[in-house]
């Protein structure tokens, strides 16, 4: 296992939770500084409303007081003398405005100076400040279509003369009229200007007091131009109007006050604006925002000092917590380390999570690797108990029986009635040579599974693989029903059936009879085996019951009767083929209703009465009928059928004295004998197509061209083939190594052994043995 750390879950989870309280406190942290900085820009704008509010009292005040003072004067009479006079007295008139001037300039130092219009004389008086223009707002009055606004202030630079040179003179001005419905155009007019002053200078001491914050107030009048307050931030104000106009465009609810931030030269801004109605003037107060939070760094300096203190204070938390959580799961990791041996896959965890994930899955692993184990055990412990049902010597007591049958899972009642029925493979010499070993346990499994389940539909039963050529079924059968033979026999076709459908392999059955108790199992089995070889008369595939050979075991007669073998031993001499087919089926006939030893020996009897025949009458005997085959070809034959075919083709070939022609029947034989000699010899180094020959005496070039004909293969590929399955099932079966495997099986090249091998598996030796054992395991 690579070096995970002593404890690096644990480090993970102290990290994961120290983050996660810190990420707790800055959002904590930030969401309190946010909410301050917004609640002083509201406290901020509050301050700078009432500010606002006090310049806008200011200004409606003086706006009062300006409007009462323009109407008692288009009131009073002194004026109206001078304004509505029909002839010019200038004493009057000069008498009249100082009087009117000294009672307005005492009381109000902030008047400038006071216009009056007569239309009659289409004359202009002024009071107060010297005046000598044509004033721009009478022009207005008279000369365009939309008449000023009375008693609205207008912001206006009336320019005044000093030292002959024009300077501006910002003031204020107050119109008063009067038109009447006839006459649009009133008769007389009176302008009362006010100096500025008094406005811009309240302004200015408050820019003065808050200049070092970098605050500023501005006024923009009717028309939206600024009035001058002595400053020289030119481009701010631009700025800052243009800022004005597009947020209240963006903001279209937004009323007379309000306040929104900006941005200039780098520099962000809390720009306070409020709008005088009455005087139609707009305020505006700027102010940096970063002196608006300037009164929060100490705020923000404790908190940038709890949040490393929680910093602190979250490492110590989640130590605490980490170790108490950690702790059981510490203790399994080093507990599991301490004393478990390191397995394939532990090497790669990086924590203590991935090795216990490794340690599981291999620990499932193992678990299944012996879950497995112990059912395969079980498995060939019940075998092993069912085959000892078959012992005759097997005694043990009812309690210790029933026991055993539970434990086993073995489903036969301990007292009842039984039945044995063996079920032996037909063709087994071609059956072995055909398939593997593994193969050959596969059939007989599924043989023994299929009758087993189509009986079991019936009859309780339970399945033993005797290995070789046959297995056994032990069937539970009804006490006192003899009629059980009969439905046993229909399920076994049943099977037999139903096996040859999906593995084409046939089967012979041999049913028992039935007894009472366990211990009378051996002689059932004895007697299976007994009335098997019954198969020789009844054949392949055939149900074999006591009932049924009854007459052939019962049968006294020792051979077939003296007289056919006479007739047989003449229409030999006199060659006589029709003659002698008749009289060799007549010889089988009788021989079927031998028992089987007297069968066996009554076939034997007959072969040496046929080749003393042939001898006799000088006729060589065909290849089947030499004896040196007779073991190979007709007594290894399972039916007699089989041998009666046999027989009946060598007698004919000899006969007809045209053996050496027939290349059919010789060549089967002569294939046959290769075949069957590679099979029992390929063991042997020496073994090749040039010995095989000399052995058979025969040329190597006719062998060769026989056995390629008849099996599309050569004969050293026969040897191959042979070699490589016996190669296969030792590196399954055997604990070898693939060097002691090439020498077991005939080669004696390793290399050589390695290229067929790979050629017909696809694999090699090593993953071929592999991947059969991973199979037989999963």
């Amino acid at each position: 296992m690579k070096r995970f750390g002593i404890k690096a879950y644990y480090a993970k989870m102290v990290l994961w939770i120290s983050i996660a309280i810190l990420l707790i406190i800055l959002a904590l942290s930030g969401v309190v500084y946010i909410n301050t900085q917004k609640l002083l820009l509201k406290n901020e704008y509050a301050s700078n409303q009432k500010i606002l509010y006090q310049v806008k009292y200011n200004m409606a005040f003086m706006d009062d007081t300006i409007s009462s003072l323009c109407k008692s004067l288009y009131l009073n009479s002194d004026v109206g003398a001078v304004m509505y006079a029909k002839e010019e007295n200038m004493v009057d008139v000069a008498n009249r405005l100082n009087k009117v001037t000294s009672s307005i300039t005492s009381t109000n130092p902030y008047i400038h100076s006071i216009t009056i219009y007569n239309r009659n004389l289409d004359q202009t008086y002024n009071a107060g400040s010297p005046l000598f223009f044509e004033d721009q707002l009478l022009d207005a009055l008279y000369h365009s279509e939309q008449l000023p606004s009375k008693m609205k202030p207008i912001f206006r630079d009336i320019r005044k003369l000093v030292n002959g040179q024009s300077k501006p003179e910002h003031v204020f001005s107050y119109m008063m009229y009067e038109t009447s419905a006839d006459d649009l155009k009133p008769d007389g007019v009176i302008i009362i200007n006010v100096r500025s002053e008094w406005l811009l200078d309240n302004i200015r001491q408050i820019n003065m007091i808050d200049k070092r914050k970098g605050d500023s107030i501005f006024l923009l009048d009717q028309s939206g131009e600024y009035l001058a307050d002595g400053t020289s931030e030119s481009e701010i104000m631009r700025l800052l109007k243009s800022d004005l106009e597009d947020y209240k465009i963006a903001h279209q609810e937004a009323g007379p006050d309000g306040f929104f931030e900006a941005k200039h030269g780098g520099t962000p801004y809390l720009v306070t604006y409020s709008r005088v109605e009455s005087a139609g003037m707009t305020l505006i107060k700027t102010q940096p925002i970063l002196e608006v939070y300037r009164s929060i760094a100490s705020l923000r300096n404790s908190l940038i000092i709890i949040t490393l203190i929680a910093l602190f204070l979250a490492l110590f938390i989640s130590i605490l917590i980490t170790s108490r959580i950690y702790r059981p799961f510490g203790n399994l990791v080093n507990a599991i380390r301490r004393d478990r041996i390191r397995g394939e896959g532990e090497d790669e965890a990086t924590d203590e999570i991935s090795y216990l994930n490794a340690v599981y899955r291999q620990s499932m692993e193992e678990l299944e690797l012996f879950y497995k184990e112990k059912h395969d055990n079980k498995d060939r412990m019940r075998h092993y108990w069912l085959s000892r049902l078959l012992d005759e010597r097997f005694a043990i007591s009812r309690n210790e029986l029933e026991a055993l049958f539970k434990e086993m899972r073995i489903s036969l009642p301990p007292d009842g009635s039984y039945a044995v029925a063996l079920l032996k493979i037909d063709n087994y010499k071609e059956f072995q040579q055909a398939f593997s070993a593994k193969d050959k346990e596969m059939f007989r499994f599924a043989l023994l599974n299929i009758a087993s389940e189509i009986v079991a539909r019936t009859y309780p039963n339970e399945g033993i693989d005797m290995k070789e050529d046959h297995v056994l079924l032990i069937v539970s059968v009804p006490e006192q029903d003899d009629s059980y033979a009969s439905e046993l026999e229909a399920l076994v076709t049943e099977a037999q059936i139903n096996f040859s459908r999906f593995f084409k392999v046939t089967f012979t059955a041999s049913i028992s009879d039935r007894t009472d108790t366990l211990s009378g199992l051996h002689s059932l089995y004895n007697q299976t085996q007994d009335q098997a070889m019954y198969r020789l008369q009844l054949g392949h595939g055939s149900v074999i019951t006591h009932a049924r050979i009854r007459k052939n075991a019962e049968n006294k007669k020792s051979g077939y009767s003296k007289e056919l073998e006479e007739w047989l031993v003449e229409t030999i001499k006199s060659g006589n083929v029709a003659a002698m087919k008749e009289v060799l089926a007549n010889l089988f006939g009788e021989m079927e209703t031998l028992n089987y030893h007297n069968a066996l020996v009554s076939i034997i009897r007959l072969v040496d009465t046929a080749i003393e025949a042939l001898e006799e009458a000088k006729i060589p005997a065909a290849p089947s009928l030499q004896i040196a085959s007779i073991g190979r070809h007709i007594l290894e034959k399972e039916t007699m059928a089989d041998i009666h075919r046999i027989i009946r083709s060598g007698l004919q070939d000899s006969m007809n004295k045209e053996t050496a022609e027939n290349t059919d029947t010789l060549n089967s034989f002569v294939v046959d004998a290769v075949t069957e000699y590679i099979h029992k010899n390929y063991q042997d180094l020496s073994l090749s197509m040039p010995s095989i020959a000399s052995m058979m005496k025969i040329s190597s070039r006719n062998l060769s061209k026989i056995y390629k004909e008849a099996t599309n293969l050569s004969i050293q590929d026969m040897i191959n083939g042979v070699r490589l399955s016996k190669a296969a099932e030792l590196l399954v079966q055997e604990d070898l190594s693939v060097y002691e495997v090439v020498q077991r099986v005939g080669f004696t090249n390793e290399t050589y052994f390695f290229s067929l091998f790979k050629k017909k598996y696809k694999v090699t030796p090593k993953e071929y043995a592999l991947q059969r054992n991973v199979n037989r395991i999963n």
